[in-house]
């Protein structure tokens, strides 16, 4: 729960300072604080959607896709906030949707993308938090 706390205030920073570009990375290469040890995990790959996005159906196929391109390699989580609207007050994201939130190895937020539904941008995010160290 600590954690979950953690990603939705730094979502929320994220969000207040206006990082809203449409497709825009904000792929943070700050590294993990290298006074603790980092346990490696398997990335998350944080997808937000509502029923009102216009191209729902596309962007629900298109995680299908990175899903079976990534089998195993990461954890899928797409949370629709319209049928769990407690995402919404944990990540300030209803808005914003679609809205990628990625963790990598480290657990450490290593890309946000907020009204991208773009194949290409989310598999760069992915390679990038599959590659953190």
């Amino acid at each position: 729960m600590k954690m979950r706390k953690i990603i939705a205030v730094m979502a929320a920073m994220v969000i207040g300072i206006g990082v809203l570009a449409g497709c825009g990375s904000s792929t943070d290469t700050n590294t993990a604080d290298t006074t603790e040890t980092a346990n490696k995990v398997t990335p998350t790959f944080m997808y937000f959607v509502s029923n009102s996005d216009e191209n729902f159906d596309e962007t629900n196929a298109m995680i299908e896709e990175l899903k079976g391109e990534y089998d195993g390699k990461v954890n899928f989580d797409i949370v629709n906030i319209d049928e769990n609207p407690e995402a919404a007050t944990n990540f300030p994201v209803k808005d914003q949707t679609p809205a990628l939130i990625m963790l990598n190895t480290n657990n450490d937020i290593s890309a946000m993308e907020f009204k991208c539904s773009d194949k290409a941008t989310l598999t760069e995010d992915i390679e990038t938090a599959l590659s953190a160290e």
